[in-house]
């Protein structure tokens, strides 16, 4: 995380939440905006010109429920992209697919502990800078990768599963939202598949800040230093299809399609969800789970990207 403080807005119309929400989290690296209700959240947004890299956001709230203000972020095309920690005590699996299809992924259900308040923010901040990090790096020419007809790549970290994610969503509609399901599947067949770094082992490292550093220990080992993930990109007429394959012995894929309630409050296991949900048209995993299968459809898009081949080709002639 950068050392740079960071803009957080709290929306709750509860005072007293409101102030232990401030109180829990005055001594991270935030600068914290508070909000009443929906409305004056929105408007803090549309007239700060700073902006806010997350938002802690009431479900139940008078006026404008949380679920509302959702439908008015993802409207805008400003914040469609801001993660938000959904703080709640609705939990029911129709209730967090309801959150869910509004675009929330964070959750932290009342009464909550500190530490779970401040491992669902710092993930859900992380989350948002990755986001932020993808769109700068996505604001390149484009128009070359426009043409990409099929492609075959072979990665081994997680620095080029992020490059590859890039480069890959170029050649797509919707580059912003492609790139960071691709990054998460890449990603996941990195740790996951080739790496063989469990949930509940992710859980532990990540709470003791060694992550990272496994990641790194077990790449230089002799069973795994040579082992990669391979990406296929192929454009068919109607849709583009995004291949990801690992060399690791499989998961159960078809636990980790939804948030399930039992890992609402984890830092992690949202990927998977969050790929299908904002990412593609389609994600389909195969076999006993080392290959992902993923579409994006092209619709009338088509007819913009010959276009931009056009004109490329028209420049270098």
């Amino acid at each position: 995380m950068s050392n740079e403080q960071l803009r957080i807005l709290v929306v709750d119309d509860d005072d007293l939440n409101l102030d232990v929400l401030i109180e829990c989290l005055k001594d991270e690296p935030y600068e914290l905006i508070q909000a009443h209700n929906g409305i004056q959240a929105l408007e803090l947004l549309r007239q700060d010109h700073q902006g806010f890299d997350a938002m802690i956001l009431d479900r139940m709230m008078p006026e404008m429920n949380g679920l509302e203000v959702m439908t008015a972020l993802k409207a805008d095309e400003q914040f469609k992209w801001m993660p938000v920690v959904m703080q709640t005590s609705a939990a029911s699996p129709r209730e967090i697919c309801e959150g869910m299809e509004a675009g929330v992924f964070f959750y932290l259900t009342k009464p909550f502990a500190p530490q779970v308040l401040l491992r669902m923010v710092h993930a859900a901040v992380e989350e948002g800078l990755k986001w932020q990090s993808l769109a700068r790096n996505l604001r390149v020419q484009v128009k070359t990768m426009g043409c990409l007809q099929q492609g075959r790549f072979r990665i081994q970290t997680i620095d080029e599963a992020y490059d590859l994610a890039l480069l890959i969503a170029q050649a797509c509609p919707k580059s912003e939202k492609v790139a960071f399901g691709l990054n998460e599947l890449i990603v996941n067949g990195i740790e996951h598949g080739n790496l063989q770094i469990g949930y509940d082992e992710k859980t532990m490292l990540q709470e003791n800040n060694q992550w990272e550093g496994e990641i790194a220990r077990r790449q230089i080992l002799p069973e795994n230093a040579n082992k990669y993930v391979e990406v296929m990109f192929k454009r068919h007429p109607e849709h583009i299809q995004v291949t990801v394959s690992d060399q690791g012995q499989g998961f159960d894929w078809s636990d980790y399609e939804e948030i399930k309630a039992d890992r609402l409050l984890e830092s992690h296991g949202r990927g998977i969800a969050m790929a299908k949900a904002l990412s593609f048209d389609r994600v389909n995993y195969q076999g006993n789970g080392n290959q992902v299968v993923c579409l994006v459809h092209l619709k009338d898009v088509a007819a913009i990207e010959r276009e931009s081949c056009r004109d490329l080709v028209g420049r270098e002639s």
